[in-house]
């Protein structure tokens, strides 16, 4: 029988035992100057025309979701960490606001991150590059595994494992997706080719503005001129060819033969579990 899913509150209560997870905490009106941002949110870029428009909606109507802060230690003068709702800080002090309605929570630094991160999914604030970012935070700098990410913040495994992948990618072709020039989809594409060919591609697909379904033929070109000939007469370059293309794709080692009869075996191997569950993703496996 499958286990019931946790609650956000139920697992960041587990993440230190012995203490509350999250308080219903103090409802206060803070001090603009008093708030201070996060340092390693995962969100880089905010729209200065968004931020206008959002100063606009405050000027006529106030904040109307409170921001989430926590208590800074070791800092004087009651300043607080903002733990959700940055943007909604800034657009208040361009609105011209010189106090702003607060949640007050008890969170560790490790519930902190957690909690951030879920709220941005929440709202759907983050790129799927700040996505990517924000999960790889969770995982290497505060000890949850990918599978336990999942959990906390309601999705699959599957998904997280495939945005996380998409760091793997060049930083060049990370920014293109970042500016909306590619979408994680095309990134996820390109993953299985070498660094040259993701380079050469992503250029073409940005400049041309490529769909993914373009991108995808353009990825199948070379094997479709290859697999024209007859697999029972393939030379040791095609097939060395075609297993460097498929092992590219699917970023794991994949082994083809052939057999004079014409038929194709396939080997793929994978070495852990996420790395099968990306194969899977990969090839449309459901």
């Amino acid at each position: 029988m499958a286990s019931k899913r946790r609650s956000m509150a139920e697992f960041l209560d587990l993440a230190k035992p012995g203490t509350p997870a999250i308080i219903d905490g103090l409802k206060r009106e803070l001090p603009i100057e008093k708030l201070i941002p996060r340092q390693n949110q995962p969100r880089r870029t905010v729209d200065p025309s968004e931020l206008e428009h959002m100063a606009a909606t405050i000027r006529a109507l106030g904040i109307i979701q409170p921001i989430v802060v926590r208590p800074l230690d070791g800092q004087s003068d009651d300043y607080y960490e903002i733990v959700a709702g940055e943007r909604r800080w800034r657009a208040a002090q361009l609105a011209g606001m010189s106090a702003v309605p607060t949640i007050i929570r008890t969170l560790d630094e490790r519930r902190t991150v957690l909690y951030s991160l879920a709220e941005n999914i929440a709202r759907s604030d983050l790129s799927s590059m700040e996505l990517a970012r924000g999960y790889r935070s969770v995982v290497e700098e505060h000890g949850f595994s990918q599978t336990e990410l999942a959990e906390a913040i309601g999705q699959n495994v599957k998904t997280v494992n495939r945005v996380l992948q998409l760091l793997k990618l060049p930083d060049s072709i990370q920014e293109l997706i970042e500016r909306n020039m590619l979408t994680a989809k095309h990134g996820e594409l390109l993953l299985g080719l070498s660094s040259v060919h993701q380079l050469q591609l992503a250029q073409r697909a940005a400049e041309q503005e490529w769909s993914v379904r373009e991108l995808e033929r353009q990825i199948a070109k070379p094997a479709e001129t290859t697999l024209r000939k007859s697999p029972g007469h393939a030379t040791n370059d095609d097939i060395a060819r075609e297993q460097t293309l498929w092992s590219e794709q699917l970023g794991t080692d994949v082994k083809l033969r052939y057999s004079k009869t014409g038929t194709i075996r396939i080997t793929i191997t994978a070495n852990s579990i996420d790395e099968y569950q990306g194969i899977r993703e990969r090839l449309g496996v459901n």
